[in-house]
């Protein structure tokens, strides 16, 4: 006699929900002229600068946004398509629409190439946390909008929603991005050659699965282990996954740090940057 043993499942994709297809256009067109720009200013500083630097900075957010399918599995995440997707690629199954990839550079890419000359002159911990406090604001702030605008959706049970969107994970989008202008400030105080400036396109892979990712798997595991999780287990996971991304940044932060007092750069001190300062 055979056994039959029920598996738990987790939640499948909307597939039937339609598409905005005005602000799928309106989504291409800003995004991919913005990255444009971006690039264009990129190439201004590597000139000013006399390093290839800003320009692989944006070209490894670029090439970096193919982990997107990777995130979309774990988190949950469904582009609206129904037959009306303009498709950038598939992978894993899931076509990934045209602007992915620019919203990678803006989203990403933006605040690493504004911020990580200012960070490599000297910095502190705290301002780098609130710098991740800033982005973790950005972050949402754009993932809110796409939402309500019909782009895409997070099915399945997920804790934290505001606007039906998954609030602690902009807290690891915000380590993240935080966590890679900190990695670019490293490599261009630590960088002695031209080519090492590569690295930064396995650093931003690297950063995000690191932060994302990884940091974020108590929660991730848990909404992967059946369609219908402990909505208090949920809550209490996405907690840890917070405090995870935030020793990430911890960590990441000490790489740049340590190095300071020998760059000849301020030794870290709450009095080295007065309260609120961004810049």
């Amino acid at each position: 006699m055979l056994l039959s043993v029920s598996v738990p499942q987790p939640p499948s994709p909307p597939y039937d929900l339609p598409l905005n297809t005005t602000m799928q256009t309106v989504a291409t067109l800003v995004l991919w002229a913005g990255t444009a720009i971006l690039l264009a200013y990129a190439v201004r500083i590597a000139r000013d600068e006399r390093s290839i630097l800003p320009v692989v900075l944006v070209l490894a957010v670029a090439t970096g946004s193919l982990i997107e399918p990777m995130y979309d599995i774990a988190y949950h995440l469904h582009w609206l398509d129904n037959g009306d997707q303009w498709t950038l690629f598939t992978s894993f199954g899931l076509p990934q629409p045209v602007w992915v990839m620019p919203a990678y550079v803006m989203v990403f890419g933006l605040p690493a190439l504004v911020l990580y000359r200012s960070l490599s002159r000297g910095t502190t911990r705290a301002r780098i946390f609130r710098i991740a406090a800033l982005t973790t604001c950005t972050t949402a702030a754009f993932e809110i909008t796409a939402i309500n605008l019909d782009l895409y959706v997070y099915y399945g049970e997920s804790p934290w929603r505001v606007l039906d969107y998954p609030l602690f994970i902009a807290f690891m989008e915000g380590t993240q991005i935080t966590g890679f202008a900190v990695l670019a400030a490293v490599l261009s105080l630590k960088a002695t050659r031209q080519v090492h400036h590569l690295a930064l396109f396995a650093l931003f892979p690297c950063n995000f699965a690191f932060d994302v990712l990884g940091a974020g798997f108590p929660t991730v595991i848990l909404q992967n282990s059946s369609a219908n999780p402990s909505d208090w287990l949920l809550f209490l996971s996405a907690f840890a996954s917070v405090g995870l991304a935030a020793t990430a940044l911890w960590w990441a932060s000490q790489l740049l740090l340590t190095q300071q007092p020998r760059m000849g750069a301020p030794k870290e001190a709450e009095t080295t940057t007065s309260p609120g300062a961004v810049r």
